[in-house]
């Protein structure tokens, strides 16, 4: 399991991976029938949809994750514990087996893990693992992705048309490109791609099993990342969340032993 022991590129794989081949939607059971999409909406419909389906009072997640992670030909399947505050910070400890085997700490700026299986630690700038895996964000991808919420670049004009049926966003900045995919009525978000044809990457994130909540709407328990990249090669990413809470605020800890060993 030496590959994967839980250090910073695996933990933030959780939510940051990026990869290089188009992936397409898959067809999945979701909580209720939708059909597929015949006429095309305007740009601002379909955004102004996704954005209705947004609770800016949603301040506070608690969950359970299971986390299956391929790649390099291993897999690991393990347990989580998330923590999640609006704009701020999200904390999470991992369990494998019924222990800990890490804990790391997303601030705004900063990200922490704990590796409880080598006794060691990481803290890097979010800037800089932005930049080793050319991402357009950091933080607040990271909280988009958690909540089911597109990400977008301020600089892309977005264009809308019917792909696979179902309502496409698409537009490009000259470096990245970028691919939203919504089903009919009720307009959820069931896909979201970021493609950097230059250099051969793409994040493309599925959101399935959404479930009807009284402070969050329909929300989303399955998120799937397929991705690729040179560095990385093949990578597939599972996240099945339970047990969610929502404006429940929760306690955290995060505090480095002092026989940790710092390692880059």
């Amino acid at each position: 399991m030496s590959k994967f022991n839980l250090s910073i590129p695996l933990l933030c794989a959780c939510f940051l991976l990026v990869s290089a081949k188009e992936t397409g939607c898959r067809k999945s059971a979701i909580l209720g029938e939708t059909r597929p999409a015949t006429d095309v909406r305007s740009p601002q419909y379909l955004q102004k949809k996704l954005r209705s389906h947004e609770d800016p009072d949603l301040k506070f997640m608690n969950a359970q994750a299971k986390i299956f992670v391929e790649g390099n030909g291993q897999s690991i399947g393990a347990t989580a514990n998330i923590i999640w505050i609006r704009d701020s910070v999200m904390w999470l400890n991992v369990k494998k087996f019924g222990l800990e085997a890490a804990r790391a700490l997303v601030t705004r700026d900063s990200v922490f893990v704990l590796n409880r299986l080598e006794k060691n630690y990481s803290a890097r700038g979010l800037e800089s693992l932005q930049r080793q895996y050319s991402l357009p964000a950091g933080f607040d991808l990271i909280q988009s992705l958690l909540l089911a919420s597109p990400w977008y670049f301020e600089d892309i004009e977005l264009e809308s048309d019917i792909k696979d049926g179902m309502h496409r966003l698409s537009g490009s900045n000259g470096r990245f490109a970028t691919d939203y995919r919504l089903e009919e009525e009720p307009f959820w978000l069931r896909q979201e791609i970021f493609l950097q044809p230059r250099e051969t990457r793409t994040m493309s994130i599925l959101f399935e099993n959404y479930k009807k909540k009284a402070l969050a709407g329909w929300f989303p328990y399955l998120r799937t990342v397929e991705a690729y990249s040179q560095e990385t090669g093949d990578l597939r990413l599972s996240i099945e969340l339970n047990d969610v809470e929502f404006n429940v605020p929760k306690s955290f800890r995060f505090e480095i032993p002092k026989h940790y060993e710092l390692v880059e």
